[in-house]
């Protein structure tokens, strides 16, 4: 029986037997990136003030630049001397905190001189630990290239898109079909 291999799969072959495997036996491509997600207070250093009544939009993050002090009176773009001394610490103090991994923070600030004209300004603000992970966008590619198409491709929809190869060992029928198609290019060389 004469077959006819299709120019997708010897071009497929070629990559698989020319690609880096990151030193990785029977590789598989995947797309990751990285997010955060929330935890309890203390599984990580990494807090995020978000205000609540924005979309959740993130006001201070302890991986920012500068304070979180120095970043909320950025965002409220007002005079440090009308807020109190350590807004952080403030915050933290507050009796109406709800102490769970989570504390919910009811923030309210009285005349003061900032870009709102408003005599009374009412933020609502939650105070979140965050832990970051790598998340699995897509993952099985047999080709770094098909793998960076995606990325091309993709990329507008989600955060920072990088390649990570992991291992289809144990995969029995993966690593047939992969061998299989690292043969094509062998035997038409």
């Amino acid at each position: 029986m004469n077959i006819e291999i299709p120019d997708f799969l010897m071009e497929m072959s070629k990559q698989i037997n020319t690609q880096d495997n990151r030193i990785t036996a029977e590789p598989v491509w995947q797309v990751r990136c990285k997010r955060l997600r929330v935890t309890a207070e203390g599984f990580s250093d990494l807090i995020q003030i978000v205000e609540t009544e924005d979309d959740y939009r993130v006001v201070a993050s302890s991986s920012g630049e500068g304070s979180i002090n120095e970043q909320i009176i950025k965002y409220l773009d007002c005079d440090p001397e009308d807020l109190p001394v350590n807004i952080e610490k403030w915050v933290d103090d507050r009796e109406d905190c709800e102490m769970s991994g989570v504390e919910k923070i009811d923030f309210f600030i009285e005349n003061f001189d900032c870009k709102y004209d408003l005599d009374d300004l009412e933020y609502s603000f939650e105070r979140f630990a965050m832990k970051e992970y790598e998340d699995i966008v897509k993952g099985a590619f047999l080709t770094e290239a098909d793998a960076e198409w995606f990325i091309q491709r993709k990329q507008h929809d989600y955060p920072k898109l990088y390649t990570y190869v992991e291992s289809m060992t144990y995969c029995p029928q993966m690593i047939e079909l992969r061998n299989w198609i690292m043969s094509l290019s062998k035997e038409h060389s």
